[in-house]
């Protein structure tokens, strides 16, 4: 019996869940083409997606799914400014840690964008990472990097690296 009582006393609740977490961005950053750097945009725009996944005590790991739309204005190479509709698609691993803040990486397993004007489609794949806050009552604010490199692209078309900074708010929830 004091056998019994010693391991209920010092057994550790496991506290795994399902993790819901969606989100509104506003993102700004730069494509350069990889032929030189002979084209390049600025860009800036909003995006909206979810984070589905599990949780275990700390960790966190799922699927980061986001579309939206950014506007690209030519800096290098012309002067012309075209709107882009764009998906990604990644999975990510994180740790949430306990001084309210929360800290992960993602693949983009796709990452594309299309020119709205004349449906210009360029694919590819990048990498990620986002710190957030999570000192406010269900919000999490949140920072995310992502370096891009879109090297399928149409027939005849540059091909592009990018880079952006999201600024974003997500509502996370363990279920």
């Amino acid at each position: 019996m004091k056998k019994l009582l010693i391991v209920l006393m010092l057994a550790t609740t496991a506290s795994a869940g399902f993790l819901v977490e969606p989100y509104l961005g506003y993102r700004v950053g730069d494509l350069e083409s990889t032929s030189g750097g002979t084209i390049a945009y600025d860009t800036s725009g909003h995006s909206i997606g979810a984070r589905l996944g599990g949780t275990f005590t700390m960790f966190m790991a799922g699927i980061d799914y986001s579309m939206g739309s950014l506007s690209a204005d030519q800096t290098k190479g012309g002067s012309t400014d075209v709107d882009l509709d764009t998906t990604q698609l990644g999975i990510f691993a994180g740790i949430e840690l306990p001084i309210l803040l929360r800290a992960w990486a993602t693949y983009y397993l796709s990452a594309n964008f299309e020119n709205s004007s004349n449906n210009n489609e360029w694919k590819g794949d990048g990498i990620g990472l986002g710190v957030g806050f999570t000192g406010l009552p269900f919000v999490s604010l949140n920072l995310e990097y992502k370096k891009l490199s879109y090297d399928e692209a149409p027939t005849g078309k540059a091909k592009y690296d990018g880079s952006e900074i999201q600024f974003g708010v997500s509502l996370p929830l363990n279920l």
